[in-house]
């Protein structure tokens, strides 16, 4: 994380603001995703960013499941992110990622990635 510039810490979650403007945000291990937990991560990625479109970079790799209200207010509130790169390494993590994007169908562009250095490069093309 040393490409940080300020980090909000939540029971569930950490997401920071790296200084190349993408948003980061790690799910903790074994996590389930309520709408609760949706709108505090949405209001956390408010705060960093002021509410500014930004590139989120999403490790769900060890959360758990996410439930239908929590996915319908991520993709409500699409107009905070510019493009949504999602951290999918295990077979779990990517039927969830596969999951949420054939169902939910987010506004912003969004993409499974099995690491994060191409991930970042993809959202790059996405930084303001």
């Amino acid at each position: 994380m040393n490409n940080e510039s300020a980090e909000i810490t939540h029971p569930k979650f950490r997401m920071w603001l790296r200084r190349d403007g993408i948003v980061h945000l790690v799910w903790g291990p074994g996590v389930a995703m309520g709408l609760e937990d949706a709108v505090a991560a949405i209001d956390a990625m408010t705060k960093l960013t002021g509410g500014r479109p930004s590139p989120l970079l999403v490790d769900v790799h060890d959360a758990g499941a996410q439930d239908r209200p929590a996915r319908v207010e991520f993709v409500r509130r699409g107009d905070l992110v510019s493009a949504v790169a999602l951290i999918v390494v295990t077979p779990l993590s990517r039927m969830m990622g596969n999951f949420f994007l054939n169902v939910s169908r987010p506004m912003a562009p969004t993409r499974l990635f099995d690491d994060e250095a191409p991930a970042l490069a993809w959202l790059q093309e996405f930084v303001a």
